[in-house]
């Protein structure tokens, strides 16, 4: 009887530290990247109150998924990536209620200017990529990240950072440029 109470208590103390654990994790990630996850969101178009509801999503999805036993071994990487599938999901939700309500006869759709339109061709066209230069082109342009951090961040060479960046830009510009000239 005594054993098992000792068990129970040390199984409930290690839950607890790794619990600790857990959050410490996302704590730091939050005090050293938070600032930049955040400009992330704001680059990829949400507004403030956007962003900080997509950062603090994107660290209640890594807390989930750490202690739901989830081996993220670059918890940073994983919440840049977390944060920019959040933004996009955004940016589509938003698309279909405006084509939804233009379908149903409501207000007329928000005139964007031909900025914004193709900002949005731009992104979209980055969607298309291999997902190293799709990742090393948000970390560059969205998050302004040096290459060395994006290096950093996905566990590669800056010169190879800024070689995915380039082959990427070199992708865009072909794919851009075909799409001009229809």
């Amino acid at each position: 009887m005594i054993t098992t109470t000792l068990n129970a208590r040390t199984n409930v103390l290690l839950e607890a530290s790794e619990t600790d654990l857990l959050r410490d994790i996302v704590v730091l990630l939050q005090e050293e990247r938070g600032g930049e996850l955040w400009g992330l969101a704001r680059h990829l178009g949400l507004s403030p109150e956007e962003s900080d509801d997509a950062v603090q999503e994107t660290l209640l999805r890594l807390w989930a998924a750490l202690r739901d036993g989830t081996a993220i071994e670059r918890p940073d990487a994983w919440a840049f990536r977390s944060l920019y599938r959040l933004a996009m999901d955004r940016h589509r939700w938003h698309r279909r209620v405006r084509l939804l309500t233009e379908r149903l006869g409501g207000q007329p759709p928000r005139q964007a200017g031909v900025d914004h339109a193709d900002r949005m061709a731009i992104w979209e066209a980055v969607e298309g990529l291999p997902e190293r230069q799709r990742l090393t082109i948000y970390l560059r342009y969205r998050a302004d990240l040096p290459y060395e951090e994006i290096g950093a961040i996905l566990g590669i060479a800056a010169p190879s950072a800024r070689s995915h960046v380039s082959r990427a830009l070199d992708s865009l510009r072909v794919e851009l440029g075909e799409e001009a000239s229809r």
